[in-house]
């Protein structure tokens, strides 16, 4: 079986443990398109405009027949006993052939994400936490880190979002299994990723105070705190205020959490992310014009 793997450093491997990097960046892409898009007959003409849409039409063609035989050539370096080629090409279309054998991780890791999500309720079946953390696990890194087309842009926030949730999952499972050391990893495994993460900030300062810890519960909220305000400029999540109140009461403490004067309240969340995107969009819009002023005025001096 040869096992490709796109969630991290691309790579190609045999079961001899043998492993190939793709060193031509664009036969990465095509085989990461190519991946993503598996079930599906591809025309050549779509992945062309797809992944060299810069170029004119002959040169596409012959930058994708390029592309496929070298990509065709590091695939033949592994000893794949299949009865059809691993990539089949015609002169109107291409696919990944489902049936050679091939093993992908990101086919994996999305068969593995949506079993964890038919799971509800108690007690947690022995083979859903396995499947979480063999989810978690796979995700070794973010999808062609070092390629910036939309299609792949869009592909890698979707699966980025699946792993966040597999995390929140199992971050939740370990709490209820009363795997507090787990839990507490796999929080700052979802912090790593997602800074602002409202779940994984709670969930720290929920396992210090059954730790006993109750100021590092409160430092927690105080961290998370700062992190909305200088990435967001919007106040803490109720539930996490009620929290830090409850712990700070209990140290005799005075928590009256009073909004900063430079953060923005009022609203729910979404109502003050939409106000902050329009702030933004304004923002771009003035650059925009700043761009075009300029550039008429060097059009006039040459003139």
């Amino acid at each position: 079986m040869l096992k490709v793997r796109l969630l991290g450093r691309c790579a190609l491997e045999s079961e001899s443990t043998i492993q190939h990097d793709l060193s031509c960046a664009k036969a990465r892409e095509l085989l990461g398109y190519l991946a993503c898009h598996r079930n599906r007959d591809l025309p050549r003409e779509v992945v062309i405009g797809t992944l060299w849409g810069d170029m004119q039409e002959e040169q596409g063609k012959r930058a994708l027949r390029q592309t496929l035989w070298q990509l065709q050539s590091a695939l033949g370096q592994f000893q794949i006993t299949a009865s059809r080629p691993l990539i089949e090409a015609d002169g109107e279309w291409l696919r990944l052939n489902p049936d050679s054998g091939i093993w992908l991780d990101v086919e994996k890791f999305e068969g593995l994400e949506k079993l964890t999500r038919l799971h509800k309720g108690e007690p947690v079946p022995e083979d859903h936490f396995k499947n979480l953390r063999e989810g978690v696990a796979l995700y070794r890194g973010h999808l062609l880190e070092d390629c910036y087309r939309d299609w792949c842009v869009a592909q890698r926030s979707e699966l980025r979002r699946k792993y966040l949730n597999m995390l929140s999952r199992l971050m939740f499972q370990q709490r209820r299994s009363n795997d507090l050391e787990g839990a507490m990893a796999t929080a700052l495994r979802l912090l790593e990723e997602e800074p602002a993460s409202e779940q994984a900030h709670g969930m720290i300062m929920v396992l210090h105070y059954r730790e006993g810890d109750r100021t590092s519960a409160l430092r927690q909220f105080q961290h998370y705190k700062m992190i909305m305000r200088e990435e967001f400029n919007v106040p803490p999540a109720k539930a996490l205020v009620d929290l830090y109140k409850k712990i700070g009461e209990e140290l005799g403490l005075d928590t009256n959490d009073q909004p900063d004067p430079d953060v923005k309240g009022g609203g729910s969340f979404e109502e003050r992310m939409i106000a902050l995107l329009e702030e933004i969009r304004q923002e771009i819009a003035l650059n925009r014009e700043d761009i075009r002023e300029l550039k008429r005025s060097i059009d006039r001096k040459k003139l």
